[in-house]
């Protein structure tokens, strides 16, 4: 009997059920699941046949892999040596869509037994942003590293944040999008229609789970500013996508976030939200993060923030939102690689 991923396992992000399985494209959508045994295998397909996703596999809360799926080969021994005992299994994926989606088809536990899923956290954030929020380059080695293998989305601010409020966090998150336009000033694809037109129908209509975030972020600017651009123009489009954000969670605290790439964005943002204050809504804050510092804060691939900047920007994330929301203090919290 093939594994039943709608009863068995616990999804993080946005799912889709398939006849054969489930499948997700956006980064940071993971699914766990428990079980009693030695060994766990899944069979995992590459949707594009590109061979440029990635997943992070974590048992008992442990990065024990790395793993490129390969168009060529849908099964993967994931552990076979552990202990006859209870385990979890998380399969993250670590890349964007733009590298690819995935499909999981199965798992088995020869000679053991599934167990009921894990309850989810007891929060949910949404987080909206381009390549930095995907975490794009963040592990590179060197200055012009940025290819697939280098995006960890588990080490970017997105994923962190969520660690550190223990939030389910779903990452709609895209290299090179802006509010008003792309970078190099396209606007074709821009993060704003993408996230209004595109992901809600998608999350309202063939999600596997509903999501009903506590808090938003939507940190973008960074590649609107990349060609010449009007700032009105910016903050018009700006403010149709917090007013569409506002009437789909009317009371959501909504957090406006620019850098740490840019700033050039930040005073108009910052003017804008104000604005937004002064019309009536007080639950929309304005969030700057510093600018990279190097050779201090390290480099990312293709001048994104490394993960020691990521870090950082969790940690000032995370903190304005526990501050503004009254939340508990943190624990302490291992960032997964």
């Amino acid at each position: 009997m093939k594994f039943d991923f709608s009863t068995s396992s616990l999804r993080h992000g946005l799912f889709h059920q398939e006849p054969d399985g489930i499948s997700c494209f956006l980064p940071g959508s993971a699914l766990t699941v428990r079980f009693q045994g030695r060994e766990i295998t899944a069979e995992i397909e590459d949707v594009n046949g590109e061979g440029k996703s990635w997943l992070n596999v974590y048992i008992d809360d442990l990065p024990v892999r790395v793993m490129r799926i390969d168009p060529d080969n849908r099964l993967y021994q994931l552990a076979d040596d552990l202990e006859d005992a209870p385990h979890t299994l998380t399969l993250q994926k670590r890349t964007e869509a733009a590298f690819g989606s995935i499909k999981f088809t199965d798992l088995t536990t020869e000679n053991g037994a599934f167990l009921s899923p894990p309850a989810p956290l007891p929060h949910r954030l949404l987080i909206i942003g381009d390549s930095i929020t995907c975490g794009f380059g963040n592990e590179a080695q060197i200055p012009c590293d940025c290819d697939a293998s280098r995006e960890n989305i588990a080490l970017a601010y997105s994923s962190l944040t969520g660690q550190l409020l223990k939030a389910e966090t779903l990452i709609v998150g895209a290299s090179g999008t802006g509010c008003y336009q792309n970078f190099g000033g396209g606007k074709e694809g821009r993060m704003s229609d993408y996230f209004m037109k595109i992901i809600c129908p998608d999350l309202d209509q063939e999600a596997m789970d509903p999501f009903h975030p506590e808090f938003v972020v939507v940190n973008l600017g960074t590649n609107d500013w990349s060609a010449p651009i009007e700032p009105a123009d910016y903050l018009e489009q700006y403010r149709k996508l917090t007013g569409f954000i506002r009437n789909r969670y009317p009371s959501v605290p909504l957090f406006c976030a620019i850098g740490p790439m840019t700033l050039c964005p930040a005073p108009h943002l910052k003017a804008l939200v104000k604005s937004l204050n002064e019309e009536g809504d007080d639950n929309i804050h304005f969030v700057e993060f510093p600018l990279i510092k190097r050779p201090e804060d390290g480099m990312g691939g293709c001048g994104h923030p490394s993960v020691k900047k990521h870090r950082q920007m969790a940690e000032h994330l995370a903190a304005t939102i526990r501050q503004v929301c009254s939340l508990p203090p943190p624990s302490p919290v291992t960032a997964r690689t």
